[in-house]
């Protein structure tokens, strides 16, 4: 009688460690699916921003409102101006100053600004994620007024006198010096 009662009693025992263990492992399982839960949420946050903040990386605010003439590269060196200036930029967002704002803003906020001058030229824009100006990327480049031939594997600020590229400059920081020294000239 006294080896039955030792044995329920450990029978018991083991019935209460298993449960304590079972609970120990729902309690590890759900603090586990709430931390991923968690760098889940923050995550998408970051890769994907709310509507509210893209506006505001984007700066599509009600004030501002510039925009400036889009071209296909193939027209690059026919506008009716004697000397104007093109950017070729990429229009996507994943282009970031400092997670901040992308370049494109940047361009057009210093182009709204050089735009507002008495004596300014005028500015063309080219958008290189499109379809139609991707014959014109790539990883050499080639700076020339046969188009043909003409590449670029990065943002370019083309100045145009008379049909013909007089002055470029290549890379974001090239182009926001210039763009700076047109607004601040």
């Amino acid at each position: 009688m006294k080896k039955a009662k030792i044995a329920k009693t450990a029978k018991k025992q083991e019935i209460i460690e298993n449960e304590y263990s079972i609970k120990q492992m729902v309690i590890i399982t759900v603090s586990l699916v709430a931390i991923f839960g968690i760098f889940y949420f923050i995550t998408s946050l970051i890769v994907h921003p709310t509507k509210e903040l893209e506006s505001i990386i984007d700066n599509k605010d009600d004030n501002y409102d510039f925009k400036f003439t889009e071209i296909l590269f193939n027209h690059l060196l026919d506008r009716e101006e004697k000397e104007y200036y093109v950017i070729a930029a990429k229009n996507s967002e994943s282009i970031k100053i400092n997670n901040d704002a992308n370049y494109k803003v940047v361009y057009d906020k210093y182009i709204e600004d050089y735009s507002d001058k008495k004596d300014a030229l005028t500015f063309y824009g080219i958008d290189l994620d499109d379809t139609l100006n991707k014959a014109y990327i790539n990883e050499e480049l080639n700076i020339t007024n046969d188009l043909s031939k003409l590449k670029i594997n990065d943002d370019v600020l083309f100045k145009i006198k008379e049909g013909k590229i007089e002055k470029y400059f290549v890379g974001n920081k090239a182009i926001l010096e210039e763009l700076n020294k047109l607004v601040n000239e």
